[in-house]
């Protein structure tokens, strides 16, 4: 049975990518691109290239586009908490065609986030969680990076992304203004006049243009500070 990880660049899966690599377990770290990560995410996976990890790496066509925000656009439809189409057309379909079945899949989830290891089952595939299993927190997958000699990751997700709060799109606007840019159309094409921000239009969010520092450590992006989903 063929072994694979849900693999988002971020700090949970990277990590548990290099305790896999530890114990010598033989699997395929699949990431699944949905043309919209953070620019700092693509650059961390660079890095690992450069590093010589190897992962696979799939871009999904969806409704005749290559990017969640083209797709999002040509439909005229905001991504939503609520009806996640982002992930499921973008991300678990995408993957679960590519895996084999049957097969174990590892996934990244943390202790800290141990309410979330009932997934709903797919026929054929058995799920792994050795961060829960092994108790290990944000904080200990962090150190498991740090431990192996490479840079800390920030959190993974889209620079969209509904879960994240009015600080994650400040950033956004400071960092890549020419993205916020893009939220803002669109918002502005959807026909019912809904915003990504719960009742919070991105055009008339800031009125300061003051930059925040939010780098952590040796000037990497600290991924404590985001809070979208990996």
């Amino acid at each position: 049975m063929k072994e694979y990880l849900s693999f988002g660049g971020g700090v949970n899966s990277t990590a548990l990518m290099l305790l896999l690599l530890d114990q010598e377990v033989e699997f395929e770290p699949v990431f699944v691109d949905t043309g919209c990560e953070w620019p700092e995410t693509y650059q961390f996976l660079e890095y690992l290239k450069i590093g010589g990890y190897k992962f696979s790496w799939l871009k999904p066509v969806v409704g005749g586009t290559t990017s969640l925000y083209d797709y999002l656009l040509k439909y005229r439809i905001l991504p939503s908490i609520f009806v996640r189409c982002c992930t499921s057309k973008f991300k678990t379909e995408p993957f679960y065609k590519y895996v084999e079945n049957p097969s174990i899949v590892y996934i990244g989830y943390d202790y800290g986030e141990r309410k979330r290891r009932y997934l709903k089952n797919k026929k054929g595939i058995v799920y792994k969680m050795p961060l829960i299993t092994q108790r290990l927190t944000r904080r200990g997958c962090v150190n498991i990076i740090k431990e192996h000699g490479l840079r800390v990751p920030p959190k993974s997700g889209c620079w969209f992304c509904p879960f994240q709060d009015v600080k994650g799109f400040k950033r956004l606007r400071n960092l890549h203004p020419e993205l916020y840019q893009k939220a803002i159309e669109l918002e502005e094409a959807n026909p019912r006049n809904f915003t990504i921000l719960k009742g919070r239009k991105l055009s008339s969010l800031f009125q300061s243009s003051t930059l925040i520092d939010w780098v952590g450590e040796d000037g990497e992006l600290s991924c404590e500070e985001w809070k979208c989903r990996e």
